[in-house]
């Protein structure tokens, strides 16, 4: 074959190509605009599809410049209010070269810096105990040991801080164990942090007892309760919160007989913050209690009702995130009168037409069932608009179970909820935690 021809069949074949080309930027074109057409036509068909198959647009994130605002005012560390030394520093030579400096000092700055001490050894103390015999109590007595709870080989000190480091912030005892040895050069099993904490139990007991008391008796109260483990069977951990005190209950059920047990049945009048379990409504009956329901849960039930049930969804929460506003912004100080209204705006909801059962029932239940216990909180300034106090506390315990995967017997789980109660009732109170564990153990029935 020719060169000519070589080049004859060349070109040929690029003309193939190009015209081949041409054809799919056509039929591209072409399909591009029917589909145009179709997601024009069926806007809501495609969204459904890309919900459906969990299809997400883009995030087109644009600079945002790091950091605060130009010109804002910089934070720093606060100054310590308690100084324990003030050391003056000498300057006779450049720092940099060395240099001899002489003549009187120009300038002067003030630094302060907080430090520690890395390591710390335990002291040991041996107590030479002396007993004589009582003629009185006829048998041989002998003084108190200082700072030490009866039988224990260890100071009240460490075992405060076993207590603080394992129900305060959630350490295994594994790591506990390690802390001790490393800081302060104390060797400890894991038995004997168990130990430890059963021994601190007993300590705490009447505390504990009164501050179940106090729960008792106030007016106001808060309750929610999550799922437990003990030895490998699932329990419940309860929350009680009120007049600034924070409880903690393992029982076996979640029904209405744990709270009766605290509370017992002479409760008419006061007010119980809970969500819409109906072990509550149960409790309530029988205690003689009446509810403020948890405004926060009512609107996500409603939220989530908006994401399953379209248009009724979403008007059934718009609706009823109006209203709570209306009764959030009279401040706890509003009248009868008004409660009312705000109840006649809850009626109008059930007068609606739903297609959907589900969200019939759900308004119907708001009103027919608990429109009187949604607007407790908008005459009476004790009274909280939502159960979230709870939630916060039950928190606790929800990481704690991720770390300890729950309790080995019904033993260890009532001292993780005595313990427990009493490191975060201090917490509540924004009192510093070992401190105040040492101040209840000096005088426990000074609450």
């Amino acid at each position: 074959m020719t060169p000519e021809e070589e080049n004859q069949k060349l070109k040929e074949k690029i003309r193939e190509l190009e015209e081949a080309l041409e054809q799919k930027e056509k039929d591209y074109k072409k399909l591009k605009k029917d589909f145009d057409e179709f997601q024009a036509k069926h806007a809501v068909t495609v969204s459904n599809l890309q919900e459906a198959l969990k299809i997400k647009a883009d995030n087109v994130k644009g600079d945002k410049p790091l950091g605060l605002p130009k010109g804002h005012k910089g934070y720093f560390r606060r100054v310590p209010e308690r100084l324990d030394v003030i050391k003056p520093l000498k300057l006779n030579t450049c720092p940099h070269c060395h240099t001899k400096l002489q003549g009187a000092v120009q300038d002067e700055r003030r630094r302060v810096v907080t430090d520690i001490e890395l390591t710390m050894k335990a002291k040991n103390t041996k107590y030479i105990i002396p007993r004589k015999y009582c003629t009185r109590c006829k048998k041989l007595v002998e003084p108190e040991v200082p700072n030490v709870l009866p039988h224990a080989r260890l100071g009240l000190n460490i075992m405060l801080l076993v207590m603080f480091l394992k129900l305060g912030l959630r350490l295994p005892c594994e790591k506990i164990c390690d802390f001790l040895s490393t800081a302060y050069g104390v060797r400890i099993s894991e038995g004997g942090i168990i130990v430890v904490l059963k021994q601190l139990v007993k300590a705490f007991g009447l505390y504990y007892s009164l501050l179940e008391k106090a729960v008792k008796l106030a007016r106001v109260k808060h309750t929610d309760s999550t799922s437990w483990r003990v030895s490998g069977r699932n329990y419940f951990a309860w929350v009680f919160i009120a007049s600034g005190v924070v409880l903690y209950k393992v029982r076996q059920r979640n029904n209405h007989k744990v709270g009766l047990t605290l509370f017992g049945r002479c409760q008419k009048g006061n007010v119980l913050c809970v969500d819409r379990h109906s072990a509550f409504r149960t409790l309530a009956e029988k205690a003689g209690f009446v509810l403020q329901l948890c405004w926060a849960h009512i609107l996500r039930d409603s939220k989530d009702l908006a994401e399953s049930f379209g248009d009724e969804g979403n008007y059934v929460h718009k609706k009823l995130k109006e209203i709570y506003a209306l009764a959030k912004g009279l401040n706890r100080k509003g009248s009868a009168e008004q409660v009312q209204q705000l109840q006649g705006m809850i009626f109008e909801l059930t007068q609606r037409h739903y297609k959907h059962s589900t969200m019939r029932r759900f308004v119907h239940a708001l009103y027919y069932r608990d429109v009187e216990n949604l607007f407790r909180f908008v005459t009476d300034p004790e009274i909280a608009s939502t159960n979230n106090i709870s939630e916060r506390e039950l928190r606790h315990l929800v990481l704690m179970r991720k770390v300890s995967n729950g309790s080995r017997s019904q033993r260890g789980a009532a001292a993780t909820a005595i313990l427990t109660s009493i490191v975060q009732t201090l917490r509540f109170r924004k009192e510093n935690v070992l401190l105040g564990l040492q101040n209840i153990l000096k005088n426990p029935s000074g609450y």
